[in-house]
């Protein structure tokens, strides 16, 4: 017994000093952890002002802090936070967060106030209770009882700058380009701006004349310009006298030349296209090595002679070649996408293939194979945008984002743009311009013609021009001509895009409370708006319309006359490019208001009308060779609404009065003439930039004779279809449109 008991007594005694050496030795981990994480780990890399640099696993594209982990061993941030305010370290807390041996953790910060207190748990993944200031700010690493790890001083940084360290860990910091989550040490050193502009004798404009266009800097300042579009540093030309500004339309082409703006289309011009001169130039300090920002210039001379820019507003967009035609980030050009539909079997015998199915099973189109089809913040280039009216003077210039629109056309050589007034590139974020009378914005489109971009080129802007003053909303749009980086690039339709300013401006309801839906999608208003539009698609089409209280409830919903308006247009246009799932777009306030359209009901808008003006015996009722055979009368909203006798009397009516007033013959041909008259000269010379030398004013004509036949004859095919869709006959069919 006295033996048992001295073994169990011994065994216990062990077991004590293993618990006390192990808790022991725990401890002594944490703490060397601790202490190993106060003494190695450091702020690598900051950035205040990402707008498309670097996102989230979600796509955010949040402020965020890098840090770098230059030890051996693995480290635990638990106990430590970031912070942006030296008297409230515990802002983020970073528990959780694991920083790999000679590696990194990425730091989002969201701004949003909401962060966790320091009893919550993070990660690298987590967003953060703080925002960096783009103008300025410190940034702190602190310790669970006070102690400051690290902290760095931030200064103003634009847009997808970093403040970093030159080299990872190392004492010396700069303006660097993002290197988030990768070494420092490949980063590229951004120029400093601190000195004045540089000063052009002349401004931008129209010249009969040649002239001498002097700059001038500071007394000891050296200036640098380029003559390609191209950003100007000390590595540029060197201004050394007055330049002479002439006529440079005979010059050898250099952006008409490029074989590389589509994937179906290599044509070039043999002729020098007309060109603008574009100087952009900067103030250098040697001693300093400090810049001023950028000035851009744009000289047209000679033009005065050339008829054909006679009453058309010409756009000049200057951006650096690398941003347009850069093989892996270029917008513009077919680039690396190319080559990975070749890479993925698009090349077959040195032929590339119109279309094929890749290993994966997916269809691939030669079409797509362009960087011009990557959408989103990313592929947004910044661009010098200048505008002179229809009498050529010039209104303004100012920094704006550039990005490729459309859909299918992204392939084609001559692209639509859409532009982006941003305070991240200028203090002009709405375009101090009225493009159209009693509006403002902040983004437009340059459209180049859409699906009929190898056509007439006016097929959408001038079916939506004739519709103004039905209850449907449309794109107002004007002609212009684009200058790219001094290069002719075509006759462009200047259209207003449906975004909130749209509404603000002719619905006169608040810009942060609506609703867009664009092909069944939420385009303004995302998830939200996508859920209420299907709420109301869903309801309407399975309620029994013949009810007339559940037709007044619908009436609650939706503006029927807009509705009615939309359908009847693209009826008589016949449009084959439309359904409720494909090229419709409506809208809505999410409240309601004390106005006139702030009633929450949906409202319908016309876009996308290039697929129309087909054949004038086309019973766009019925057949739609477009939409695989299926009737435009068989969606479900429609069919549900068309049991109702007060919405079919309604639906007849409005479809004669549309065809009697606003698509008249003669309405339409009037206005079909005097936009020839308007457009003819430039869309021959757009045609042989773009597409063939052979191309002429004579095709062109027959292109403007086809939509004027299709109205000539339209009204009584469609009105007979009409009457045979819905069952009634009109007292007035002999009416002026027939």
């Amino acid at each position: 017994m006295r033996w048992e008991y001295k073994n169990k007594f011994s065994k216990v005694v062990l077991l004590c000093l293993l618990a006390v050496i192990t808790g022991a030795f725990v401890c002594m981990i944490w703490v060397c952890s601790f202490s190993v994480a106060a003494g190695s780990v450091v702020i690598n890399e900051v950035c205040s002002n990402n707008f498309s640099a670097v996102c989230d696993e979600k796509g955010e594209y949040y402020d965020y802090i890098e840090l770098y982990n230059p030890s051996a061993s693995e480290i635990s941030m638990n106990g430590f936070y970031l912070s942006d305010d030296e008297k409230v370290l515990a802002k983020r807390s970073l528990n959780g967060v694991m920083i790999p041996a000679k590696g990194y953790a990425l730091i989002w910060l969201d701004g949003t106030g909401e962060g966790g207190s320091s009893e919550d748990s993070a990660d690298s993944d987590s967003q953060s209770s703080f925002g960096i200031s783009r103008e300025g700010d410190t940034v702190y690493l602190s310790d669970s009882e006070g102690n400051i790890a690290d902290s760095i001083e931030v200064p103003a940084l634009s847009y997808n700058t970093s403040y970093a360290r030159c080299a990872d860990g190392e004492r010396e910091w700069a303006q660097m380009s993002v290197t988030a989550g990768a070494s420092n040490n490949n980063g590229e050193k951004k120029n400093i701006v601190e000195l004045e502009d540089p000063v052009f004798s002349m401004e931008s404009g129209f010249y009969d004349t040649s002239f001498d266009l002097s700059i001038a800097a500071a007394e000891g300042e050296e200036i640098y310009y380029t003559l390609d579009g191209s950003k100007p540093d000390k590595d540029a030309l060197l201004y050394e006298g007055p330049l002479d500004i002439t006529d440079v339309s005979g010059g050898e082409n250099v952006y008409a030349a490029r074989t590389d703006l589509s994937p179906t289309n290599s044509y070039t011009p043999d002729f020098a296209v007309d060109k603008a001169t574009i100087i952009r130039a900067v103030s250098y300090a040697p001693q300093k090595d400090v810049y001023s920002n950028i000035v851009t210039k744009v000289y047209f001379v000679g033009f005065d002679e050339k008829t054909e820019y006679e009453d058309l507003a010409v756009i000049s967009i200057v951006s650096d070649p690398e941003s347009l035609f850069d093989e892996d980030n270029g917008m513009y050009g077919n680039g690396k996408a190319l080559e990975e539909y070749k890479e993925a079997g698009g090349l077959v015998d040195g032929e590339l293939l119109s279309s094929f199915t890749d290993a994966e099973g997916n269809q691939r189109h030669l079409y797509m194979a362009s960087n011009a089809f990557k959408e989103g913040k990313e592929w947004e280039r910044e661009a010098f945008f200048s505008y002179f009216d229809e009498e050529h003077f010039w209104c303004f210039s100012q920094n704006v984002g550039v990005r490729v629109a459309g859909q299918s056309t992204r392939g084609a050589s001559q692209k639509s743009l859409n532009i982006f007034g941003r305070d991240i590139y200028d203090e002009n974020v709405t375009f101090p311009y009225e493009f159209f009378a009693d509006t403002s914005y902040s983004t437009i489109k340059l459209r180049n013609g859409g699906s009929d971009n190898a056509e007439s080129k006016i097929k959408d802007a001038f079916l939506e021009s004739l519709a103004e003053g039905r209850a449907v909303a449309v794109q107002h749009s004007k002609p212009c001509v684009v200058f790219l980086n001094g290069e002719y690039w075509g006759i462009y339709n200047l259209r207003e895009r449906y975004k909130e300013e749209y509404l603000e401006n002719y619905y006169d309801v608040n810009k942060n409370n609506v609703w867009i839906i664009d092909s069944g999608n939420g385009n303004v208003g995302g998830e939200d708006a996508k859920n209420a539009y299907d709420q109301m698609v869903e309801w309407i089409s399975a309620v029994d319309m013949s009810v007339e209280e559940n037709y007044q409830a619908v009436c609650e919903l939706i503006d029927v006359q807009s509705l009615i308006d939309y359908y009847c247009i693209n009826l008589y246009v016949d449009n084959q490019d439309m359904s409720f799932g494909q090229n419709m777009a409506l809208w809505r306030t999410i409240g309601a208001e004390d106005s006139e359209y702030g009633d929450c009901k949906w409202r319908w808008m016309l876009f996308d009308m290039d697929i129309s003006m087909n054949q004038y015996d086309s019973n766009t009722f019925a057949f739609s060779p477009r939409r695989d055979g299926q009737d435009l009368m068989d969606e479900p909203v429609i069919k549900s609404l068309m049991q109702n006798t007060g919405f079919r009397e309604q639906f007849y009516n409005t479809f004669l009065e549309i065809a009697n007033t606003a698509f008249a013959y003669d309405r339409v041909h009037e206005r079909l003439m005097e936009w020839q008259e308007t457009y003819e000269k430039q869309v021959v010379k757009s045609h042989q930039r773009f597409f063939s030398e052979d191309f002429g004013e004579e095709t062109f004509e027959a292109y403007i004779e086809q939509m004027d036949d299709f109205f000539k004859n339209r009204y009584p095919f469609i009105v007979e279809c009409l009457e045979e869709e819905l069952g009634m006959i009109d007292a007035n069919q002999n009416a002026e449109g027939e």
